[in-house]
């Protein structure tokens, strides 16, 4: 699940490693963003999804979502009977493997930063790391309007990022899955040799790992196979940004979770 389109980049990962596997994807869009709102929410929009989802027996739920991450996933681990796996964790191991300097950068949304759960992670991880972080939430919003690769786009994610030009990272984690839609803009905003971190490829990992190692792997002779995309939004917005991450066209069904969609 996502708060929108961008766990799509997730998912893209994760098939590239599990072919086999059935998948069903929900994007919350019409409650986006998750960044703007309090854990609380953004916890309880996420457990209305889990529980759509072993409705539908699944017998995993990945968060590929950093700020619902951050906010649910200790608190969902604890309460549904699944493996739930998030995407900051990932993230944050492949940056401390990266660096060279100990020097990390941290992209997300507001949500995401404020709750300090990638330096938290981090800094366990190498108590030597400095970690320097930004709130990004407007290439949330370009990445659903479907502007990147826009001038609008360029300019907005430079002059955002012109924040790091005088820090000395070597390392920029892209801690918000609709980022890595944006990786050609980020590489242009900032200094070259930066190595840029995209959590869904190191997620994608532990999904697999897991499935393997807990005998869950699907067999390619099962059938049939399911892949299924829903949205709480506007059903053509989200297949028309779809189809560009995942390089096919889908198609997507609107899902109403109950009388009220949108939670303030």
């Amino acid at each position: 699940m996502d708060s929108g389109v961008g766990g799509l980049t997730v998912l893209r990962e994760i098939v590239k490693i599990l072919p086999n596997e059935s998948y069903i994807f929900v994007g919350d869009q019409a409650n986006l963003p998750y960044g703007q709102k309090s854990p609380e929410t953004v916890r309880k929009l996420t457990k209305r999804i889990a529980d759509y989802m072993l409705k539908q027996n699944v017998k995993m739920f990945v968060i590929a979502c950093n700020t619902s991450t951050a906010a649910s996933l200790d608190y969902l681990k604890k309460i549904l009977p699944i493996p739930v796996i998030g995407v900051i964790a990932p993230g944050a191991e492949s940056a401390v493997a990266a660096t060279n300097n100990n020097k990390i950068g941290v992209i997300a949304t507001n949500g995401t930063v404020n709750s300090g759960v990638y330096q938290r992670i981090i800094k366990s991880l190498d108590p030597k790391s400095d970690v320097y972080s930004l709130g990004c939430p407007d290439f949330v919003t370009i990445v659903e309007h479907g502007d990147a690769g826009s001038e609008l786009a360029r300019e907005k994610v430079s002059h955002q990022l012109a924040y790091f030009h005088d820090k000395p990272i070597d390392t920029l984690v892209l801690g918000c899955t609709h980022f890595p839609v944006l990786e050609t803009e980020i590489k242009d905003a900032v200094n070259s040799g930066i190595n840029l971190i995209d959590p869904g490829i190191s997620t994608a990992k532990n999904v697999a790992d897991y499935l393997r190692s807990h005998h869950q792997m699907r067999d390619s002779s099962q059938s049939p196979q399911i892949k299924s995309f829903f949205t709480t939004g506007n059903q053509n917005e989200f297949t028309k940004i779809a189809d560009q991450l995942l390089g096919k066209r889908i198609t997507a069904d609107h899902l109403s979770l109950g009388k009220e969609d949108v939670i303030s």
